[in-house]
Order: C-alpha cells, then sequence, then structure tokens
C-alpha cells in the first residue's frame, strides 16, 4: 500500500508523465491487491485525496476510469466508488456545515468523475446526473461561502455542462433559470455575477469554447475582481 500512495502522491495534474503514472499505479495496484478490504483501501486512498485537493480531482477520475472493471474477489472497484459518492451525497448537508472545502472537494469530484468515466458500453453513469443537478443548485443558493460556491458551480457547469444537459435538459433550464435570477440580483458581488453571466454566455453558445476576446474579457475581469 505504501507504493502506492508514493505513487499517487507523485501525480500531478497535466504533467507529462501523467498517463504513465498512472498505468504504473493500476499494475502496481493489480498485483498487490488480494482482498476486497485491500481493493476498498485503496478506493478509500483515491477518493479522499481527490476530495481534499480539488486541483487533482479530474486525474483522479482518469485512474478511476483506467480502474473501473478492476474485481477482487467478486466486488468491482467501480461498484466501491460509486457508494462512496452516494454515501457523501446523503451526509452533504453536514459536511457543507462541517467541512467547506471538503463539501467543494465532493462536488468537484463527483462532477469529474462523471465527465470522465464511463460504463461497460461507453455510456456516461446516468445514476450521478441528479445528484450533479441538486449539488449545483445548493451551490448556486449558498449563503456561507457565496464566490467559493459559484466559482465551483461555474468551473464544473464548463466541463460538464454538455453533457449533463443531454441527459436531462429540463434540469438545466431550471438550473440556469435560478443562475440568472442569482446574476440579476443586485446584493451578489460582481464575482458572483461576472461568473455566472460567462456560464450562462457558453450555454447560449451551446457549450462551445467562448471567442477568444470574449474569454480574454473574462479572464481580466475575473482577474481584477479577485486582486
Amino acid at each position: 500500500m505504501d507504493k502506492l500512495i508514493e505513487i499517487l502522491n507523485s501525480m500531478r495534474n497535466n504533467s507529462s508523465d501523467v498517463d504513465a503514472k498512472l498505468s504504473t499505479f493500476m499494475e502496481e495496484a493489480q498485483n498487490s491487491t488480494n482482498s476486497e478490504e485491500m481493493l476498498g483501501e485503496i478506493v478509500r486512498t483515491i477518493y479522499q485525496k481527490a476530495v481534499s485537493d480539488r486541483s487533482f480531482a479530474f486525474t483522479a477520475a482518469k485512474l478511476c476510469d483506467k480502474m473501473a472493471l478492476f474485481m477482487v474477489e467478486g466486488t468491482k472497484f467501480r461498484s466501491l466508488l460509486l457508494n462512496m459518492l452516494q454515501k457523501d451525497f446523503t451526509v452533504r448537508e453536514a459536511l457543507q456545515q462541517q467541512d467547506v472545502e471538503r463539501w467543494l472537494g465532493f462536488i468537484t469530484f463527483l462532477c469529474e468523475v462523471f465527465g470522465t468515466m464511463r460504463s461497460s458500453t461507453g455510456e456516461p453513469f446516468r445514476v450521478l446526473v441528479c445528484p450533479i443537478y441538486t449539488c449545483l443548485r445548493e451551490l448556486l443558493q449558498s449563503q456561507d461561502v457565496k464566490e467559493d460556491a459559484v466559482l465551483c458551480c461555474s468551473m464544473e457547469l464548463q466541463s460538464t455542462g454538455r453533457l449533463l444537459e443531454e441527459q436531462l435538459p429540463e434540469m438545466m433550464t431550471e438550473l440556469l433559470a435560478s443562475a440568472r435570477d442569482k446574476m440579476l440580483c443586485p446584493s451578489e458581488s460582481m464575482l458572483t455575477r461576472s461568473l455566472l453571466l460567462e456560464v450562462i454566455e457558453l450555454h447560449a453558445n451551446s457549450w462551445n469554447p467562448l471567442t477568444p476576446p470574449i474569454t480574454q474579457y473574462y479572464n481580466r475581469t475575473i482577474q481584477k475582481l479577485t486582486a
């Protein structure tokens, strides 16, 4: 297990050798895992690192996709992972009150798993769609960490918005209506309104990348507001 933790801690998003390290981790896990208990420990280790470090969530989701069908004693890696996500979803309100960063980390990882992992038939996990919409709506409604929550919601919609809308378009319509209401509320900060406007423009552009001048405008504006 120490070797697996060492490989996991050496991974960095977008580094040139991240794919090689993902493969190395998977090979080591397959060679050293001989019980369902140890498989569960591996899933928990990846999960805890992903939800405690949002910058690692995408890489963790890629690793989980590679290991999804890995099975020990009849138990699949994927099943254990989905069980952990479901467990945190059921206690998300307590999580938000006790540890905001952990709450945001859970939502980020949930969205990255949905955006990255696929079933054996190549389909996204539809079972995650409604929980994700629920979490994104709660981010918009958050009163305690408004800007951090809206930033998290904005980033996840930019990466998974198209896929979410393809699965349940009516829920996206409701979510964006809430985003518009919040954006037009004069008591919201300029940063919150700017983040939401960018998402609304992105949706109006069918989730395709905005033109470079528009992207640069938002980048400059957000940099000024967060300086």
